[in-house]
Order: structure tokens, then C-alpha cells, then sequence
């Protein structure tokens, strides 16, 4: 446990980190330079930014591109409009955002992840339901895909309004660590950290969020760099393409490589959980066909929490030619 513990702040200061030193400045959001960043999180979101660079599948596609981590979607979206991300792994809320407030436009889907978010309470709690949550403490990343479903959609499917929980802004990568220190009765995670808690015999998942969203993952660009930088665009996004093909045709191969990555970051997880992991993400660039309705959906729940000012024109925000001259 105390390892755990003492290894909880090390993906916390990627973000940071990223931003502060190694990320060039805002050149590259114009489309000028030779490298394309790309941004991911370092969960199970970020798995085939994992798979890529690990496999050098860029290299292979002779496309020039550096991976950064962060702790979430919105750190993310934020270094893309500060410029010093190019292209960038996103949930649905932090895109939404960076569509309406940014010049972000989406080129591909990366996965559909409904069963990678849960809701877990602590072991031995006597937290049962999400409806026993009332009154409790829940560790939430605020601004994330994950919390927005957790307080718009999974709380009043039981009965409960944002006000009934006590809501702590922990990054998904101290979650656990959060509930071990008995800071906090629950959290609203992403994977690997629900089953990292479940395999450690930390805590139960109460639920996953797959009848409550979609949780579409989308890889989201700078619009001067897709303008500006079509061809490195369409090299990058045919060495993503093969890091989703190993992910899909060779699962256990997959499971190793995203395993590896995060035990050279200083993680003592276990095999069991990252397999589980891997098992609940649908990896596709494929925009399905209810996505659209989906998008314009949350955007008017966004506009009507003042979160943007209008709903984006979706017919115009989801580029389909990158990956279809990728795949040709």
C-alpha cells in the first residue's frame, strides 16, 4: 500500500511538467513546424498513443511525431489552445469545449469507452449503491468526460443531485491513493483505476457508465495545423491507424506493450488489470452513426450550463477525409 502511495504523484506532474519545459511554444499550432505533438492521457484513454509510440508505428508511416502525457482531456485541450499541442486525445466535454471556444476540429474517433468509467466505493464501506453516496465524499476530476456523466447523468439515475455528495476535484491518478487515505469515500474514474482498486481489493465498483453515455474518445487538431500540415497530418494518422490494429488484432500483444508503459513510469500494476482494462475500450476511428446527435445533445447541455456560448456546427467539426486518405 504505502508504495502505491508513494508512486501517486508521479503521473500528477506530467501535465505540469509538459507544459513547462520540453513542449515547444506556439510555432507549431501554426502549422510551421517539422515535429507534430501529440497529447494523450496517461489511462486507458491514451492506449493507442501508447501502442504507437512504443511500436514506433509513426516511424513506420514516416510521419515526425512527439508524445506528450497529461492527466486528463482537459490538460490536453488546454495545451492545444495554448499551442503546444498539436493533436490531442479528448473526451467528449473537453472537446465540446475546445470545439466552441478554440479552433479544435475533430479527425478521427480514437475509442468508445463507456465501460472504462465507474463509480467505486472504498472496501469495507458499507457503500452498497451510488444512491448511499448521499453525504459522501466522491474524488471527481472537474472538467472532465467522466465527471460531467457522473453528476449529469449517474447521480439522478439514483435519485441524487450534485448537492446530496461532497464532490473533490482529485485527478484520476490519485484517486486511489485518495481512498486508501481515507480522504474520500468514492471516486468517479477512468481506467486502469476502478480495476487497480478492484483487483488490490481496495474498493467495488459500483457502477460503469455504459447505459448511461456513450463516452466517445476523439483525436482532436489544431485547424492551422490540418491546413497547414495536410500531408504530416495524413502520415500521422497512418501510424495511428496501425497502433489500432495491433490493439485489435493482437489483444494480448496489445496488453503487454500498454503494461510495459506504465510500469516504466514507475507503476507496480498488475497484468490482471491492465487485460481488464484493455477488454473495455472499443478502439475505431469510425464516427458511428448516433455520434452527431450526441455531440449536439451535450452541447446544449453545455450552452445551458454557460459552460460555451453556442452549439458547434457538427456537420463541419468531424473531419472524415484524414483517415479515409490514410487509409487509401
Amino acid at each position: 500500500m504505502k508504495s502505491y502511495v508513494d508512486r501517486r504523484g508521479f503521473l500528477t506532474a506530467i501535465g505540469a511538467a509538459a507544459m513547462a519545459a520540453g513542449i515547444p511554444s506556439r510555432a507549431l499550432a501554426q502549422g510551421s513546424g517539422p515535429t507534430l505533438n501529440l497529447g494523450i492521457q496517461n489511462t486507458s484513454w491514451g492506449a493507442i498513443g501508447m501502442v504507437a509510440e512504443a511500436e514506433k508505428t509513426f516511424v513506420k508511416a514516416k510521419a515526425d511525431v512527439k508524445v506528450f502525457r497529461f492527466n486528463s482531456g482537459k490538460a490536453t485541450r488546454d495545451a492545444m489552445i495554448a499551442g503546444r499541442i498539436d493533436i490531442g486525445v479528448l473526451g467528449a466535454t473537453p472537446f465540446i469545449v475546445g470545439v466552441a471556444k478554440g479552433e479544435i476540429v475533430g479527425i478521427a474517433a480514437a475509442m468508445y469507452a463507456g465501460k472504462t468509467n465507474a463509480v467505486v466505493a472504498a472496501a469495507n464501506s458499507g457503500i452498497k449503491t451510488v444512491a448511499d453516496l448521499k453525504g459522501k465524499r466522491v474524488a471527481s476530476q472537474l472538467g472532465s468526460a467522466t465527471d460531467y456523466v457522473f453528476q449529469n447523468k449517474v447521480l439522478p439515475k439514483f435519485g441524487l443531485t450534485k448537492g446530496d455528495v461532497q464532490i473533490v476535484n482529485v485527478t484520476f491518478q490519485n484517486q486511489v491513493a485518495a481512498l486508501i487515505g481515507k480522504s474520500v469515500d468514492a471516486f468517479a474514474g477512468v481506467e486502469p483505476f476502478p480495476s487497480v482498486a478492484e483487483v488490490e481489493g481496495l474498493g467495488t465498483v459500483l457502477v460503469d457508465y455504459e447505459d448511461f453515455d456513450l463516452q466517445p474518445v476523439f483525436l482532436g487538431i489544431n485547424r492551422p495545423v490540418l491546413e497547414g500540415r495536410h500531408d504530416a497530418v495524413v502520415a500521422f494518422m497512418r501510424g495511428w491507424l496501425l497502433a489500432v490494429d495491433i490493439i485489435n488484432k493482437e489483444p494480448d500483444r496489445a496488453v503487454r506493450i500498454v503494461w510495459d508503459q506504465f510500469k516504466s513510469q514507475g507503476y507496480d500494476i498488475k497484468e490482471a488489470v491492465i487485460k481488464r482494462m484493455m477488454s473495455k475500450i472499443e478502439v475505431t476511428p469510425d464516427y458511428v452513426p448516433k455520434l452527431k446527435q450526441y455531440l449536439v445533445e451535450q452541447s446544449q447541455d453545455l450552452v445551458d450550463h454557460k459552460q460555451i456560448a453556442a452549439i458547434p456546427d457538427w456537420s463541419k467539426e468531424l473531419n472524415t477525409q484524414i483517415v479515409a486518405q490514410a487509409k487509401g
